[in-house]
């Protein structure tokens, strides 16, 4: 008796005579165990533990069939042989088969598929189950690809890679022996593909994540830096999806429970565009994020990074020295990347030699050697280094310091005559010495090669098309410390062209940490990270928080993307040195006084207990610049005929007017144009005269602005309340034109010089 009959009756599956009669009836053409299942009932179980226990035959996992195993295997078959193809390696094709030592079974199957078998055991209603998903998968997928979606068009062009073979190539002809071009899962999964990857694009995503749930596949973009889903798929849509992906980026299809890393050149509503996917195995299956990157952003400015003057100026001074290092920090995603390539195009001349390492490289520069790094063929950050400094380099920029080694050399190269550029992951400024030292970096070699440290962060800016005046919430005011409530807040109320958000865009955010001297000596000694802050503080830095606050007040952000981006620890007040009190920023809200390091006027260094400069004797406190073109003049009145007779009266001074109607509606334009004189009417609606200048003292931005009443109201008492509320001038109604001229002229000429 054969070992199967034996075991089928020790078991206690099936008595001995019947088992006799199955076997006359199929004479080792059919299955024993297939014609068992028709003639009698059967435990399927305790066969399928049968071959695990007694053969040492493994059970085959159904939960994911690939398309790519079901090739060229129909329905029928799988009907007629009770078995289903669930995997693939090559050419070992693993089958999930109710009777997995049939091998008249494997020898037909083997020769239908062209590919060698490997027998895997399952219960009869698992396979029913496979077929049943299986084979509706194809048509279910192109139902819904061409009902649903019908008019996306299926031509992206993938571009050749160096060894001449395209993903197309690839898909289409075979050569891995994946899908073919007739496979039925082919066509809807490349559909589906690209119209994810235009509608990135179109929606400017700079990443797709693709992720399998318990009942369907989730895809998310990621635009301006925030995740948002985008379309929900039905879960049968996942592996001929995965399928895809990986054959465009030419990953190992079979391989389903390692990460996989690849890439892939595209171009895509008419931009090249380089994809950089990536496959992470999960209990539910594959996740797939897909990052896109347009070579062409690399023409990106570095002003319009969201760089403001000051910070430019400040930064052009580091980088412009000869020897050198400096560092941008901050985590990934933060825009590190775009502010190096943005400082590698404003050094760049051919008279200088840049060369960078990378991993990757996400932008080409023109002009500048950029080398990829390649750990697997021992490509390191430390050896790349190593041999760049043999090259001759001018300029050197190293992708990212990980270890003490690469660091080393970066800082000793620094020293012998190079401007070294790289980055490193830390929260802020100072932290980034700490973070070196512990690398194991000596401090005086941080301290005497260290130019500056650049952290930052991106926010999200506001929609131009719909951003509007806000009041933000009590409870996000009260979580920024010392923040202004007296300002104008904007946002966008959302729109079609920001994805109805009111975010477009994204801006950066700066705290430039100059190594002066005294820092220089601090951080050789070993000074705690505390110590350091408060010095380059001393010194003129703006923090993170500092310069998030600066784009709300601009109107540039909001106060909930400050709350969401930036870190709030640590924040700490300055004293002024004018008044006294306390504050942040680099001026103070009480008095105006400026917490520069150079002189407004002479341009000096200054030291920060000097009240004033010493070069040219101008006081350390806030005054009114002089006038650089013509004067701004808001008139404020109800009536629009003393409106026009006010503007004719000052066309001899050659001044620009705006208009109001009210004291509420002159507020909007103070912010707006930032008038050098406002002429206003005390009986007006909404808010009155009297009510206006109290507003406009109140704020230091507006405080010093002179203001003339225009009234016909006449009385001692009303123009005793005038001057008490702030007014520079009175002047009643009807008025005389020449002495409002003179009035005006006046009140320039002294405020102004």
């Amino acid at each position: 008796m054969d070992p199967l009959s034996e075991a089928l009756i020790s078991e206690g599956i099936i008595d001995e005579k019947s088992l006799n009669e199955i076997k006359n009836r199929v004479k080792g053409k059919k299955s024993l165990i297939l014609e068992m299942f028709n003639s009698y009932s059967v435990d399927e179980e305790k066969i399928a533990a049968l071959f695990q226990d007694k053969f040492k035959i493994p059970r085959a996992d159904l939960k994911e069939i690939i398309p790519e195993a079901i090739k060229g295997f129909s329905e029928k078959d799988a009907m007629k042989y009770m078995c289903i193809p669930f995997d693939k390696q090559g050419r070992h094709l693993k089958v999930a088969m109710v009777d997995p030592l049939d091998f008249n079974t494997i020898q037909d199957v083997s020769f239908i598929t062209g590919s060698s078998v490997i027998p895997y055991v399952a219960t009869r209603s698992e396979i029913l189950n496979a077929i049943n998903t299986c084979y509706e998968i194809s048509t279910e997928l192109t139902t819904f690809m061409d009902n649903v979606l019908p008019d996306v068009d299926d031509s992206i062009e993938f571009i050749e890679e160096d060894n001449g073979v395209s993903t197309t190539d690839v898909f289409q002809s075979g050569l891995r022996m994946d899908i073919e071009e007739d496979n039925a899962l082919s066509a809807p999964a490349i559909k589906l593909v690209n119209l994810l990857l235009k509608e990135a694009v179109q929606n400017r995503a700079s990443d797709i994540h693709i992720e399998p749930g318990q009942k369907g596949v989730e895809v998310r973009f990621r635009i301006d830096g925030v995740l948002k889903t985008h379309m929900d798929l039905p879960r049968w849509i996942h592996p001929p999806l995965v399928s895809r992906l990986k054959i465009m980026s030419k990953l190992d299809i079979s391989n389903r429970r390692t990460p996989q890393d690849g890439s892939i050149k595209a171009k895509i509503e008419g931009k090249s565009i380089d994809l950089r996917i990536s496959t992470l195995p999960t209990h539910l299956g594959e996740k797939v994020v897909i990052r896109l990157l347009n070579p062409e952003e690399s023409n990106i400015d570095l002003r319009s990074t969201g760089l403001e003057e000051k910070e430019y100026n400040k930064l052009k001074k580091l980088f412009t020295k000869p020897q050198g290092i400096i560092l941008v920090t901050g985590p990934t995603g933060s825009g590190k990347t775009t502010t190096l390539h943005g400082i590698l195009k404003e050094i760049y001349s051919e008279e200088v030699n840049i060369i960078t390492v990378e991993d990757p490289v996400e932008y080409e520069l023109k002009g500048i050697t950029q080398v990829q790094v390649n750990e697997k063929a021992g490509l390191t950050f430390a050896n790349t280094l190593r041999s760049i400094l043999r090259q001759d380099p001018d300029v050197v920029m190293v992708g990212e310091i990980r270890d003490l080694e690469t660091a080393e050399i970066a800082f000793r190269a620094s020293m012998t005559g190079h401007l070294v550029l790289s980055t490193l992951h830390t929260n802020d400024t100072v932290s980034t010495i700490t973070r070196l030292i512990d690398l194991g970096v000596e401090p005086y070699l941080v301290g005497s090669s260290l130019l500056g440290i650049i952290a930052q962060r991106l926010v999200r800016v506001n929609c131009q098309y719909c951003v509007e005046e806000y009041i933000p919430k009590e409870e996000h005011l009260c979580m920024l410390p010392y923040i202004k409530r007296d300002i104008k807040f904007m946002k966008g109320k959302g729109c079609d062209k920001c994805s109805y958000t009111g975010y477009r865009g994204r801006a950066a955010v700066f705290e430039i940490m100059e190594i002066t001297p005294s820092l220089r000596e601090m951080i050789s000694k070993g000074a705690s990270e505390t110590d350091l802050k408060k010095v380059a503080k001393e010194e003129g830095m703006l923090t993170l928080y500092e310069s998030a606050l600066k784009k709300v007040y601009k109107g540039i952000t909001t106060v909930e993307e400050v709350l969401r981006v930036i870190p709030l620890e640590g924040i700490e007040e300055r004293k002024c040195l004018n008044c006294g009190r306390k504050f942040t920023g680099d001026s103070c809200p009480y008095c105006g006084a400026s917490d520069e390091q150079t002189c407004s006027k002479c341009g000096n260094n200054l030291e920060p207990s000097w009240k004033f400069c010493p070069f040219c004797g101008s006081n350390r406190h806030f005054e009114v610049s002089a006038l650089t073109s013509k004067p701004r003049v808001l008139i404020v009145d109800d009536e629009i005929g003393i409106q026009k007779m006010v503007e004719i009266a000052l066309r001899p001074l050659e001044v620009e007017t705006y208009t109001a109607g009210n004291g509420k509606e002159a507020l909007d334009k103070i912010h707006q144009f930032n008038p050098n004189l406002i002429i206003t009417d005390i009986n007006m609606p909404i808010m009155d005269g009297f009510e206006l200048i109290k507003q406009v003292r109140a704020h230091v931005n507006t405080m010093f602005i002179p203001i003339i009443i225009l009234s016909s109201r006449d009385s001692v008492e009303d123009k005793l309340k005038g001057f008490t509320y702030g007014t520079d001038d009175y002047l009643t109604k009807p008025f005389d034109y020449t002495e409002l001229q003179a009035r005006v002229r006046r009140l320039l000429q002294r405020t102004y010089s």
